[in-house]
């Protein structure tokens, strides 16, 4: 006997899911400042999020603390570079999740980018993945990975 799936809900739409994202960026800005970190939007600070992770992850947080986190500094994240760049908010199915997308439709995940940071530590830097989401230019000292089609898409597209 066959089971149907439980009806699901459509995914949130890229308006609904800016609006969430900038609640969590706000939140983050909010209840870190009552822990005597001082976020705000301008992008000269960013390095204040590294440094931030650095000292979380330091304190070996649990998986459900650590997720909060992630949420959170994802999401500040992603508004510093929906705020200063040309990028917007979407929702994407099939990472199911938020992600900010340019204009030329690349996508950056600043959650996974935060998560990475705090698990795997300082080759992660928050600031520079910022600097080249938003000027495209990969900060002095930094590698970054531009991701090229395969060499057989590329011959299928001369011919």
């Amino acid at each position: 006997m066959l089971r149907r799936k439980a009806r699901q809900d459509p995914p949130p739409s890229d308006a609904e899911t800016a609006e969430y994202m900038r609640s969590l960026a706000d939140l983050f800005v909010e209840h870190t400042r009552e822990d005597g970190y001082a976020f705000d939007w301008d992008p000269a600070f960013l390095h204040h999020l590294d440094n931030y992770c650095a000292e979380f992850a330091a304190s070996r947080p649990s998986a459900e603390v650590a997720h909060s986190v992630i949420m959170g500094a994802g999401a500040y994240l992603g508004e510093m570079i929906v705020r200063n760049g040309d990028w917007t908010w979407v929702y994407c199915t099939d990472q199911n999740g938020a992600a900010v997308e340019s204009p030329a439709g690349l996508r950056g995940y600043p959650h996974n980018k935060v998560a990475k940071r705090i698990h795997d530590g300082t080759r992660h830097d928050l600031a520079a993945f910022y600097a080249y989401v938003v000027t495209g230019e990969a900060p002095y000292g930094t590698t970054a990975r531009v991701i090229k089609p395969s060499w057989w898409q590329r011959l299928r597209s001369r011919a």
